[in-house]
């Protein structure tokens, strides 16, 4: 498959970048490391007449700032930021997500902006159809869902894995547009709408990634699911992030998201909720792996049931919380 007619600018800024953006409107697309955008540019997903160049605009590595707060840049590699020390240090939940995404080689070309603002999949939608699956879908333009018979709305999935990390980790993201600069939750940038997923207007870009100093006592896991183990999307991810008080055995806050099983990131606040307060035990990890299944309804995906995947998720939430609760106590002793 071959790329199709494009105008190809490179800005000297982020913030030309946004002007230009402006300027062209829907006809042009960004491209920081294009692991997303060319492949769907390949199978006639997207047709920009623009395509607006990131690549080598902002090169500063992942820094602490004077309050221990932790700054990545979004235009870095996501290999850049694993391999970060400051990152390892104040966010090793976002290095083991990242650690997750794809293969090595992508990893090199994709950034963590461009991972935040994947866009979703189906596996209706995301080929070419040219020759087969000719009929319009919700997100060509159709007035149905070809994945789930008789779907009243897009359902395709977001599958970033670095994103319910980043969530967990209350982390906030500062966006550039031509009329100036602000800052959002991660968790507030999702809209759960597969055809508009991302709360951002067409001028603005992701410039930065920062994620707060952690005080307490606090330790994260995060598991992803595949059939295989690389170069695969997620048939889900969960990330927790666990602060304990006083005792080593008592929860004081957590925070549990799932990603891959819907048409945005999702917060498991009943089971969080459930879990503040009480010790920690593998009994009381099971109950609330059994909640945040209960909670949280997948929908069906590249080949996995609804059902497989609640099943799953119960499975998946239990190992992680389990192994969160083992690194909060070596963090404790360290």
């Amino acid at each position: 498959m071959l790329l199709p007619k494009f105008e190809h600018l490179c800005p000297a800024s982020i913030e030309e970048a946004a002007q230009l953006l402006g300027r062209h409107g829907d006809n042009a697309h960004l491209a920081a490391g294009g692991t997303d955008l060319f492949p769907r540019m390949k199978q006639g997903l997207t047709r920009p007449e623009v395509v607006i160049s990131l690549k080598g605009l902002n090169t500063e590595p992942p820094r602490i700032s004077h309050k221990g707060d932790l700054h990545i840049n979004a235009l870095l590699p996501l290999a850049d930021i694993a391999r970060s020390p400051e990152v390892l240090e104040k966010a090793p939940l976002l290095t083991e997500a990242i650690t997750s995404v794809a293969s090595n080689q992508i990893r090199h070309m994709g950034t963590l902006g461009g991972n935040i603002c994947l866009e979703n999949r189906c596996t209706y939608y995301n080929q070419s159809h040219s020759f087969q699956f000719v009929e319009s879908c919700f997100k060509r333009g159709g007035d149905r869902c070809y994945l789930l018979p008789k779907g009243k709305k897009c359902l395709a999935v977001f599958t970033a894995d670095t994103v319910p990390a980043l969530i967990c980790l209350d982390a906030r993201v500062e966006i550039v547009s031509a009329e100036g600069s602000r800052q959002l939750p991660v968790e507030k940038l999702y809209t759960g709408d597969a055809l508009q997923p991302l709360f951002l207007s067409q001028d603005e870009i992701i410039r930065e990634v920062i994620i707060t100093n952690k005080e307490a006592v606090w330790g994260s896991a995060f598991t992803k699911f595949s059939i295989r183990g690389g170069v695969e999307f997620a048939g889900l991810t969960v990330a927790v992030y666990l602060e304990t008080a006083d005792s080593a055995s008592i929860c004081a806050t957590a925070r549990i998201t799932v990603g891959a099983v819907a048409s945005g990131p999702v917060r498991a606040i009943k089971a969080e909720e459930a879990m503040a307060g009480q010790k920690l035990s593998d009994e009381l990890f099971r109950k609330i792996a059994e909640m945040v299944a209960a909670e949280i309804r997948p929908v069906m995906h590249h080949g996995y049931s609804a059902a497989y995947l609640r099943e799953c998720l119960k499975v998946q939430t239990c190992r992680t919380l389990v192994e969160t609760a083992k690194r909060t106590e070596q963090y404790r002793e360290s």
